[in-house]
């Protein structure tokens, strides 16, 4: 007898009791944006277009209170990836948006936490690309046979009925409940690429695909027997890992047809492969082999890009996006580039630049802390 799930059961569905989105939390999201990568390319806006940190607080809360709740337009503009041509519409937010997205992020954190999978590890604190190599290094040894799997336009195919469907379901909160509301008005169709609060709540989506996966699997001479071995995700893209081939399969068409039901999502074309060197993983940037760990083309031209750039033109701007991409660097088998570019020297003296960048960064930060405080 094969089954694709666990019996099921009657289980009582468990309700996040979230606070109010009053000033408090309104100036802990204010501290998040302001000491993130938009807050410190932005922080002067907020006084050119509000009068200061204290008056854009204050006008959030009590609009929030009034369910008044208005945003400036999103400003879009069409970007193509330069590593495999596609058109995607980017969208910047008002800056009066962003905080109110880390507001109510941090407020949904209880939530997001309790259901995002353990290699879920796209913008989550230590994870991310550290995480995926690790994973991806054990599993390559295995053996057996691998699935990458990728939802077809994930951001714009998220309906607001499903994001909102899920937090009435979960959360017991009329602040944060009507702040999503308002908030997914502002995107149109589908979920804002660019958006921060749409990235959290396109990762809460794909965390029930996640555990689905993990429920599949089908009774085999008396015990319970997994389809999928191994699963990793970096946002919308997954790939699953098994030793049978047809359990592999089974997996992934049921996949297919739970997030087409729930969710109104659909996958690319996909296909089995046997995990080897001659098809090797590929996921979150990382390329794995069996002996070797390498780069996928597009991340290693960009970095290499990065370096040459900053030896022309050493600002901080240029030397963060050294340091973004000394990690792929350090782990990927770069040896070669690294000497032949002096690639080392160039990020000691990036870290220099950016030191000096980050004091008086704080000093403008505790500037506004200080404004913040009621």
């Amino acid at each position: 007898m094969r089954t694709l799930g666990r019996q099921s059961e009657m289980v009582e569905v468990k309700s996040y009791k979230i606070g109010p989105l009053d000033r408090d939390a309104i100036v802990r999201g204010y501290e998040e944006w302001r000491s993130g990568q938009s807050g410190k390319k932005n922080h002067y806006r907020v006084m050119e277009e509000y009068g200061g940190a204290e008056k854009l607080i204050d006008e959030i809360a009590r609009e929030i209170e009034s369910r008044t709740l208005v945003f400036r337009p999103i400003h879009r503009y069409k970007r193509i990836e330069p590593t495999n041509g596609k058109l995607r519409i980017i969208g910047v937010e008002s800056v009066k948006q962003q905080v109110v997205d880390h507001a109510i992020c941090i407020a949904l954190s209880p939530l997001i936490d309790a259901k995002t999978g353990f290699y879920q590890v796209a913008n989550v604190k230590d994870k991310g690309q550290r995480l995926c190599r690790g994973a991806l290094r054990r599993w390559v040894h295995e053996g057996g046979y691998h699935v990458k799997i990728d939802v077809r336009q994930c951001y714009p195919s998220c309906g607001h009925e499903v994001v909102m469907g899920i937090l009435r379901r979960y959360v017991r909160g009329d602040d944060v409940l009507y702040v999503a509301q308002a908030l997914l008005d502002t995107y149109g169709a589908g979920l804002e690429i660019g958006s921060y609060f749409a990235l959290r709540m396109m990762q809460l989506v794909l965390s029930f695909a996640y555990h689905h996966v993990e429920g599949l699997g089908k009774v085999r001479r008396g015990r319970w027997v997994p389809l999928v071995s191994h699963q990793i995700w970096h946002m919308d893209d997954g790939l699953l890992m098994g030793g049978d081939k047809r359990n592999l399969r089974m997996a992934v068409r049921s996949l297919e047809r739970y997030m087409k039901s729930e969710f109104g999502l659909s996958l690319k074309p996909w296909k089995i492969a046997k995990t080897g060197d001659a098809e090797p993983l590929d996921l979150g940037g990382w390329v794995m082999r069996e002996r070797r760990v390498s780069l996928r083309e597009g991340v290693f031209l960009r970095a290499r890009r990065a370096f040459r750039v900053f030896k022309r033109h050493p600002s901080p701007r240029h030397a963060r996006r050294c340091c973004a991409y000394w990690g792929w660097v350090r782990d990927g088998s770069c040896e070669g580039m690294r000497s032949r570019y002096g690639i080392d020297v160039l990020m000691a003296h990036a870290r220099r630049v950016i030191s000096r960048q980050d004091r008086l960064e704080r000093l403008d930060f505790a500037n506004d802390q200080n404004c913040c405080v009621a």
